[in-house]
């Protein structure tokens, strides 16, 4: 595909990008209220789709010749956040696997506490990761915000309203999208 056909397809890819990003930012922020482990494993899955899906987006619309050094340096930053957000995802999977009764931990090495103490280590884990990615999140309001606004100043009227329409599309349709992606993944 050539570079103009990013161009002209860069503030949909941009649209969605904002979307997903901001949806994944909410979902993290949201995993603190919630006790259960399956409950924040589901939440954070949201929030992976959510992210990976705003990268790719973002990705899209970096292959535009109107792509600025800013917006490469959040492709980047999306990538960190996506890290921590597995990182996350994959401890409590862990807690979930080492809180069963006859967790394959304790069977394997023929104890009776380590599943309980290694899920204690993957509930501190998990918890220190998102502690360091919503300090990170929080920080990234203002750049985030400069970005959409830099972004939007150089478009046309016409892309411009192209964007908003595809924003307003895609935050209806983006949490149908995300739980298609994580029922998929359970059917797995």
């Amino acid at each position: 595909m050539s570079a103009d056909l990013f161009h002209l397809n860069r503030p949909v890819h941009l649209a969605r990008q904002d979307v997903f990003y901001e949806k994944a930012v909410r979902q993290i922020q949201e995993l603190p209220s919630h006790k259960q482990p399956e409950e924040q494993c589901i939440i954070a899955e949201r929030a992976l789709f959510f992210l990976c899906e705003a990268r790719f987006h973002a990705e899209a619309a970096n292959r535009s010749e109107k792509t600025s050094v800013h917006n490469r340096l959040f492709v980047e930053f999306i990538d960190t956040a996506i890290d921590n957000t597995q990182s996350i995802t994959r401890m409590l999977h862990r807690r979930i696997g080492a809180d069963k009764r006859d967790n394959p931990l304790d069977r394997f090495l023929g104890s009776s506490d380590v599943g309980s103490k290694m899920s204690r280590h993957y509930r501190r884990s998990a918890e220190y990761i998102l502690k360091g990615l919503l300090a990170v999140l929080k920080q990234a309001e203002r750049p985030f915000y400069d970005l959409q606004q830099t972004s939007l100043a150089k478009m046309s009227t016409t892309d411009e309203a192209r964007y908003e329409k595809a924003r307003s599309h895609f935050k209806k349709q983006a949490d149908s999208e995300a739980d298609k992606a994580i029922e998929h993944l359970m059917d797995m």
